[in-house]
């Protein structure tokens, strides 16, 4: 795992991910997680409204990059048929 300092935002990566951490205005912070050297692949964004500090966004980067997805199979486990 890789942590990148820029001027205005943090990059924290591994091989297939990155999580681009950048301060709001008033407190704060956005965190988009994109598929490595693609930013056109976005696979999340969060928004903290609250003020935390810099290494607390570090470590909720590095829980997104972590995290595994499962795909929806089917539309029925919704209760919903396909038209």
């Amino acid at each position: 795992m890789q942590i990148q300092r820029k001027k205005d935002h943090i990059i924290v990566s591994n091989n297939h991910f990155e999580v681009y951490i950048k301060p709001k205005i008033y407190g704060g912070y956005y965190l988009k997680k994109f598929v490595k050297n693609s930013l056109l692949e976005m696979i999340e964004m969060r928004e903290i409204c609250v003020d935390i500090s810099e290494e607390d966004a570090i470590e909720i980067a590095k829980e997104l990059l972590n995290k595994v997805y499962t795909p929806v199979k089917k539309l029925n486990n919704f209760g919903m048929s396909p038209t």
